[in-house]
């Protein structure tokens, strides 16, 4: 198969209405906790920040709600971006909100434009870690940030969930951290390659991220 037709193959969620309901009434505790890790990490809020593979952007929604950010929320899903403009709509988030359809290989924005760059829980389905991790520092303000990866905020919050989630469908997990695994042993080498100013690697109870500095 040719490697940009690869690619473009959906590989996150496949059913937006689900992955909502799930997302309601199920994580909704974790992403004002996640939201304000984030901001307490970086250190930003103002400017322009990017929820990349955002689903039906809880987390850039909170982040906007706790800061002065303007976020650029980026799917690949026209169904979840529907979702998400709505609920931006109804938590009066619009004017701080914009809403891009594409490719985490391909980001149609500009060099050097965006302060923050966000995501939880995308990652592993990305199909060359490099190439989007690349795509990232580039759409990136010199000295801007970006918070990668996936987790639940605390190790009660963890809990809770996978108590829930494994009571669904015990196996919810196990193909998640079959594709969790490779990008955590390609990270270091790929941030060596790319050279940022600054990278962390964050492996604790609010989950497993990256924190890049460009």
């Amino acid at each position: 198969m040719d490697r940009d037709v690869e690619i473009r193959k959906n590989r996150g969620a496949t059913n937006p209405q689900r992955f909502d309901t799930i997302v309601r009434e199920v994580f909704a505790p974790i992403y004002p906790v996640i939201s304000q890790q984030i901001i307490a990490k970086t250190g930003v809020r103002s400017g322009k920040c990017l929820d990349v593979g955002c689903g039906t952007g809880a987390l850039g929604r909170s982040i906007a709600k706790h800061s002065d950010l303007h976020v650029t929320y980026f799917d690949q899903s026209v169904e979840m971006m529907q979702l998400a403009m709505d609920y931006a709509k109804e938590e009066n988030l619009i004017r701080r909100s914009d809403f891009l359809v594409g490719d985490i290989h391909d980001l149609k924005l500009q060099d050097n434009s965006i302060d923050l760059v966000i995501s939880r829980g995308s990652s592993p389905f990305w199909v060359d870690w490099s190439r989007a991790y690349s795509e990232i520092l580039r759409v990136l303000k010199i000295g801007g940030k970006a918070y990668i990866g996936g987790g639940f905020g605390t190790a009660q919050l963890r809990d809770e969930i996978v108590a829930t989630m494994h009571a669904r469908n015990p196996e919810w997990r196990k193909s998640f951290q079959e594709k969790l695994k490779p990008e955590r042993e390609a990270l270091p080498s790929i941030m060596q390659r790319l050279n940022p100013s600054a990278f962390e690697i964050i492996d604790d109870d609010s989950g497993f991220w990256i924190h890049i500095i460009k």
